[in-house]
């Protein structure tokens, strides 16, 4: 059994883990075209979605 605080640890490193790997995920697409702009994305978004300015 673990106590709180080191469960909440062992969760913070999961999450850091996780985002470190979506962050190279992302910048090993750049080089493939795969990146978009994001202000274009939240664009396409807002229209899609019917959102309003």
């Amino acid at each position: 059994m673990q106590d709180v605080v080191s469960y909440q640890n062992m969760l913070d490193e999961l999450e850091l883990a996780r985002s470190s790997a979506k962050i190279r995920q992302a910048m090993a697409e750049v080089p493939e075209g795969k990146d978009r702009d994001a202000v274009e994305a939240l664009e396409e978004l807002r229209r899609k979605h019917e959102i309003p300015r």
